[in-house]
């Protein structure tokens, strides 16, 4: 059911904001390699973790032309020449895990310290039965060389959700033409089947616009929760990406839809929020894959709210910019709020927090989740990270009136 607004009436000051998609936005440039085309790309997230893919597909041979104002022109009808062997990603590790097996034989790929101390022994496994030839540090560390490329079918049973390995696997198949059948255990993100459309046409010129992160998002939605401020938000409204929403709609989160699209294959949704109340709720392990990256702000959020929700299913946290799953835990208790860990899952208890010093382990996205609880001199330690996937967090807080309107053209 459609619902409509004069949103004259509604008093809520207009202010554009162009928050791309991050996971799209790395996608998008990776095609590229991929097929012999030119991409017009609008409202790419200018983040350094895009940056990093940027720069490694101009290494093997793309010309790119931006990002100047969040738009960027790919051009991969003629590559240049392959200089480069040795290919530095920063803190990307979503660079590597996409793109690993598209690299030639003989490249070596390397990230930052904090990169280096990251598995990617969930990547290489699939990689090395597909006839792979790969050295790496121990623990299955960077820096990976690539030796040779043997390709070989594969039947692949994704155990771990994660969409990144199942993205990597599915272009190495189009790449090679090799047959690789893969079962998941649990549904993850499905941008890449989604532009499974685009790769078959004929054309050789694409006007992408890439929706606003769900992800980035989810921040705003909950700093104005906090504040019981009246907001319209337009993002990316993927079914396997909404694990956030879903579980603020089983609290009483009141809401109404004003718009929706679909454009490249994506949902475009606009929608008007009022209010919430946080009750009693459990999360199961079957949506944690919808969610996994809103969870830091989900605990920030529900912690503002004195009631008990328990989350199953953490085990993913553990392997992300940090071990989100201890760091959360330890920051929230610094935080003086009541919450357990028990091996893979938490129990938490809201209440009110209490002012301290807070480590967010150079992970960004525990940076912001705090930050948004808005606790007066509340110290937050590396804020240097958001610069990874959210370069203008700290734009959008330090106003006064707080009014905000998130909107694609």
């Amino acid at each position: 059911m459609k619902s409509y607004f004069k949103l004259n009436n509604l008093n809520i000051k207009k202010k554009k904001q162009l928050s791309g998609d991050k996971s799209l936005s790395h996608r998008f440039i990776i095609f590229s390699l991929l097929k012999k085309c030119i991409f017009e790309i609008y409202n790419l997230l200018e983040s350094f973790d895009v940056l990093s893919t940027i720069n490694l597909c101009k290494n093997l041979g793309i010309v790119i032309y931006g990002p100047i104002n969040s738009y960027i022109l790919v051009f991969s009808n003629k590559k240049k020449k392959n200089r480069n062997k040795i290919y530095y990603i920063g803190n990307s590790g979503t660079t590597i895990r996409i793109s690993l097996s598209l690299l030639f034989s003989n490249n070596i790929i390397i990230g930052d310290i904090s990169l280096n101390k990251r598995t990617m022994y969930r990547i290489i496994k699939p990689l090395t039965l597909l006839g792979f030839i790969i050295q790496c540090k121990k623990n299955f560390f960077t820096p990976i060389i690539i030796y040779k490329k043997k390709n070989i079918g594969l039947k692949y049973n994704l155990i771990n959700a994660s969409s990144q390995i199942k993205s990597c696997l599915l272009l190495t198949s189009l790449n090679s033409f090799l047959k690789i059948y893969l079962k998941e255990i649990k549904k993850t993100r499905d941008h890449t089947e989604r532009f499974f459309s685009f790769l078959n046409k004929k054309k050789t010129n694409f006007i992408i616009k890439i929706p606003n992160d769900f992800s980035s998002i989810s921040f705003l939605i909950s700093f104005f929760l906090i504040k019981k401020k009246i907001y319209i938000f337009n993002f990316n409204f993927n079914k396997l990406r909404i694990g956030f929403l879903e579980f603020l709609i089983k609290t009483n989160f009141i809401f109404y839809l004003i718009k929706k699209k679909i454009i490249n294959n994506e949902h475009f949704v606009k929608i008007i929020i009022f209010k919430i109340n946080i009750k009693k709720n459990i999360i199961f392990s079957e949506s944690i894959s919808k969610m996994i990256d809103e969870i830091p702000i989900l605990l920030s959020l529900v912690s503002n709210y004195y009631n008990i929700i328990k989350i199953y299913g953490l085990e993913e946290l553990k392997y992300k910019e940090s071990n989100r799953l201890y760091n959360m835990y330890y920051n929230i208790i610094f935080l003086g709020i009541k919450i357990k860990l028990k091996k893979n899952y938490l129990i938490l208890k809201g209440n009110k927090a209490f002012k301290n010093f807070l480590y967010s382990y150079n992970d960004h996205r525990l940076f912001m989740s705090f930050y948004i609880k808005n606790i007066k001199n509340l110290k937050i330690s590396n804020s240097e990270n958001i610069l990874s996937s959210f370069p203008n967090f700290l734009k959008y807080f330090n106003n006064n009136k707080n009014k905000l309107y998130v909107f694609n053209k």
